[in-house]
């Protein structure tokens, strides 16, 4: 696996982000010592600690991103943030998650912001996936995925693809590995039809250092994400050591 994103949401102060992240960053620089090369750890913070963490941040081994943006480049939006002012702090902004389309954000507003991050240089971090169980998890995901890129060309633009099934955040359970396997399969198929000569996708939703094993040996995987488990730095280290094997 390549990747391993790291969702924090809105939980750490400025001062407790700083701190995690050296911690993070200590344990990936011991473990890079050893031989071989990490799957990347992608931090996603809040606004407020992206300043802070510019400055402690080591490009060599943490990929540092923004959690969202608006879509326009400057404008009267009070409380908003852009994805011009963001180039030179993050190199990834997380777009569409599923707990910002549950607050009313709508899929023309996601493709809009895809749009804009991509203008900006910034790599797209695209949040896709069902709602319910009781959903066509194939069909509900493929729709929202050529809807957010819809406004990009795929073939030229880098986007890292997370499929996130809303049922599955904060549970006590994650999705079935089987169940993540096919979707994966159907959104690379997707993704190399638009023009995607190495799609890259992601599982999220309750991944655990318990069943990281379960997902670590989905070959049509190339990455995990973690919220909970990322708010600990040795259980975010541990998720890790779990994927190394398929990184090397």
């Amino acid at each position: 696996m390549k990747y391993v994103l790291a969702n924090w949401k809105m939980y750490p102060t400025v001062d407790e982000a700083e701190a995690l992240l050296r911690t993070i960053q200590a344990g990936l620089g011991e473990r890079s010592r050893r031989g071989g090369a990490p799957p990347r750890v992608l931090i996603c913070a809040p606004f407020l600690c992206l300043v802070p963490l510019r400055a402690v941040t080591d490009d060599r081994v943490v990929g540092l991103g923004a959690q969202n943006c608006h879509w326009e480049r400057e404008g009267p939006y009070t409380g908003e943030i852009s994805s011009r002012m963001l180039r030179g702090l993050v190199e990834y902004v997380m777009v569409g998650h599923s707990e910002r389309r549950a607050g009313g954000e709508t899929d023309e507003q996601v493709s809009r912001k895809v749009a804009a991050v991509a203008e900006a240089g910034l790599v797209p971090i695209l949040f896709v996936g069902e709602d319910s169980r009781e959903d066509d998890a194939v069909a509900r995901t493929e729709q929202r995925l050529r809807q957010g890129l819809s406004r990009i060309d795929p073939g030229s633009q880098r986007t890292l693809v997370v499929y996130e099934p809303a049922w599955a955040i904060g549970a006590e359970e994650a999705a079935p590995a089987e169940h993540v396997g096919a979707v994966v399969d159907h959104i690379k198929g997707v993704l190399r039809a638009l023009g995607a000569h190495r799609p890259e996708v992601i599982y999220g939703g309750a991944v655990t250092e318990e069943n990281i094993d379960d997902f670590a040996r989905l070959e049509v995987l190339d990455g995990v994400g973690a919220t909970r488990a990322s708010l600990e730095a040795e259980k975010l280290l541990r998720i890790v050591d779990r994927v190394w094997p398929a990184s090397r």
